[in-house]
């Protein structure tokens, strides 16, 4: 399930739903976006939905991943060509 909160003018915060964790807690992947209507924000939706089931968004938990760790294993092999 996906959907969109309008939040201030222009923002919206997009969110899709992939499941339930261990505990029966919903799994949220959420992204805030400026664009300047509703529409954008339903074509935006569209893309990050695609993007959350291809596995391309990458969620980090604040509290559980230092800046190290996320450039070593999540930025540098996904960006790092060279």
């Amino acid at each position: 399930m996906a959907s969109i909160e309008k939040r201030s003018k222009g923002s919206y915060r997009l969110i899709v739903e992939t499941g339930y964790d261990a505990n029966g807690k919903r799994i949220k992947r959420t992204k805030t976006i400026h664009v300047s209507g509703k529409k954008e924000a339903e074509k935006e939706l569209a893309k990050f939905i695609v993007e959350v089931e291809a596995g391309e968004y990458i969620y980090i938990a604040p509290e559980k991943m230092t800046f190290l760790h996320f450039v070593e294993r999540e930025w540098i092999p996904k960006y790092n060509h060279g």
